[in-house]
């Protein structure tokens, strides 16, 4: 019986923390638009970029990252409709500024299941580069880098390899976990 009510506690645990795979929704009306509130008043510096659908598999990633080169670069796996999702960036705004001063790039990647119009309006107020993904995409790139739900996050050294990643298990890490391995990434 103890087993078994650890068991429910751990599944509900997981399960708050971050957001499975979720259909595309054609009805962009049904869509959850709560946005990420900036930390301050300063104008947010958002940035669209683009990937064209032909890149696929293991270049996905490999085109992503190859932007970053020389760079350290946070790269958030989220979606519009992802309540944890919206919660980590409200928390990760406090600590961006900072980190972006000191040269970090903030990258956000989502796909075609938060819908279009949601996605425009809700990234003019998150400070970052932004790509939104083919749904082919995404769930190619999440099967290579065995990403089971989102939030997670990945983060590149200035030399292009993994400096932190909680891709497998998804969730939110804090802000001082990501905090503490970006200042490490940006000194190496």
């Amino acid at each position: 019986m103890k087993k078994s009510l650890l068991m429910l506690a751990a599944a509900g645990l997981i399960t708050a923390t971050s957001c499975a795979k979720r259909p595309h929704r054609d009805n962009p009306a049904q869509a959850d638009t709560e946005m990420a509130e900036p930390a301050d008043s300063k104008p947010v510096n958002s940035v669209v970029k683009t990937l064209p659908a032909t890149v696929r598999g293991a270049d996905i990633m490999k085109a992503i990252a190859a932007n970053y080169k020389g760079k350290v670069a946070l790269i958030d796996f989220w979606a519009t409709w992802c309540g944890p999702c919206r919660m980590a960036m409200r928390q990760i705004d406090e600590i961006k500024p900072a980190l972006e001063e000191k040269g970090c790039v903030f990258v956000y990647v989502t796909n075609e299941s938060s819908p279009q119009d949601t996605w425009a309006e809700m990234i003019k107020d998150i400070s970052g580069e932004h790509y939104r993904l083919t749904e082919e995409q995404w769930d190619e790139l999440c099967q290579q880098l065995n990403i089971p739900g989102i939030p997670s996050y990945l983060l590149l050294g200035k030399d292009g390899k993994t400096a932190y990643d909680n891709l497998s298990e998804g969730g939110y890490p804090g802000s001082e976990v990501l905090k503490n391995n970006i200042e490490v990434a940006l000194t190496k």
